[in-house]
């Protein structure tokens, strides 16, 4: 078994979906978490793929940007889809999710206090309308598979990352999701798991 090393900050944001797929997938890995603001960074930063986290080491290489160490993971350990029709269906909603993650920047540029914009304005003015470009295509998949997932009959890597950032939201405003019942019906699935609920219950609870 090779030795995988996640290396993040030591928040949720991009990498707690991560986490939660080696957890979901049975794999051990290494946890290592950089403390935001810390003055190692500076010195980590230069020395990865992008200039920014998450990395995963596997056996001391290194693999950059979120979504291709999910990939990466899934395809490993069969958590990306049952067939490549379905694989290629995954990665289509992982793409229209970059478009709610850049809706939520100045929300969570406001969260880091690298913003003078008030975090209130941030969710009215860039969260809300990104989270209503994204969902309705989420819950049109949902209405449409019995199984409860996003895609397919198990869960995948997508399904960890939209829960996850629901979790998020709705830790902010819990309100969030009263428009799109089926997304959070869906989180609620995802985190009964047995194996993610475990890892949530471990988990230090942080805002993002």
């Amino acid at each position: 078994m090779p030795h995988y090393k996640l290396i993040y900050f030591a928040v949720r944001g991009k990498g707690e979906f991560i986490r939660q797929l080696f957890t979901l997938a049975g794999v051990e890995f290494e946890d290592f978490r950089q403390p935001l603001g810390s003055d190692e960074w500076p010195a980590m930063k230069k020395e990865t793929p992008y200039g920014y986290l998450p990395v995963l080491e596997v056996d001391g290489k290194q693999l950059g940007q979120a979504n291709a160490i999910a990939k990466f993971i899934a395809n490993e350990h069969g958590l990306n889809g049952s067939n490549a029709w379905e694989a290629a269906l995954i990665d289509s909603v992982g793409i229209h999710y970059d478009s709610l993650f850049e809706a939520c920047r100045p929300f969570y540029k406001s969260w880091l206090k690298i913003s003078d914009q008030p975090m209130e304005e941030a969710f009215k003015l860039s969260v809300e309308p990104g989270r209503d470009e994204f969902f309705p295509a989420i819950c049109k998949f949902l209405r449409g598979n019995e199984s409860g997932y996003i895609i397919g009959e198990k869960p995948s890597w997508i399904d960890l990352l939209v829960a996850d950032h629901c979790t998020t939201f709705l830790r902010y405003n819990p309100n969030y999701l009263d428009k799109y019942p089926e997304a959070k019906a869906h989180m609620e699935r995802i985190h009964s798991i047995p194996a993610i609920k475990k890892w949530i219950e471990a988990q230090p609870q942080t805002e993002i």
